[in-house]
């Protein structure tokens, strides 16, 4: 379960993100969009299936997460090494994150792992550290159309 902290800013990033999904460079996928009813373990293997830009949202939790750690990034793993599916780590709150041999070679966002919490919000650096990273998104997005 998320909390609102950490919805909290995965909303800023999808908000961010708006502007990319109006001109169809990436189409934004979460979970609250399973339907009650829906088998949620087959929708986000679906979802994971179908996708080729992988973001993760890191935070203790998710590295403390069992279901994220031995069913969705492995798999998620596994496609970068067979298909170059990009997978990008987003560190949102203060975490061991370096230290996990599951995140050995991948270069995290916003630059330098700095969290994107520890931003200050009040003069807009925190904004200006979303709108980095969307633009870090929006040159994978390009790169996988072939612009």
């Amino acid at each position: 379960m998320l909390t609102k902290m950490k919805q909290a800013l995965k909303d800023k990033l999808i908000k961010m993100l708006a502007g990319l999904q109006q001109h169809k460079l990436v189409e934004a996928w979460e979970d609250r969009q399973i339907r009650p009813g829906d088998d949620w373990h087959q929708e986000i293997q679906k979802a994971m299936n179908e996708c080729d830009l992988a973001i993760l949202l890191i935070s203790a939790d998710f590295i403390n997460s069992r279901f994220i750690n031995e069913e969705e990034v492995p798999k998620l793993l596994a496609r970068r090494q067979a298909e170059g599916m990009w997978v990008v780590p987003i560190i949102i709150r203060p975490c061991m994150w370096d230290s996990e041999p599951m995140f050995r070679g991948l270069q995290a966002l916003p630059k330098d792992g700095k969290p994107v919490i520890t931003f200050p919000n009040d003069n807009g650096e925190r904004d200006q550290a979303w709108t980095d990273i969307a633009k870090e998104l929006e040159k994978f997005a390009k790169e996988l159309q072939g612009d």
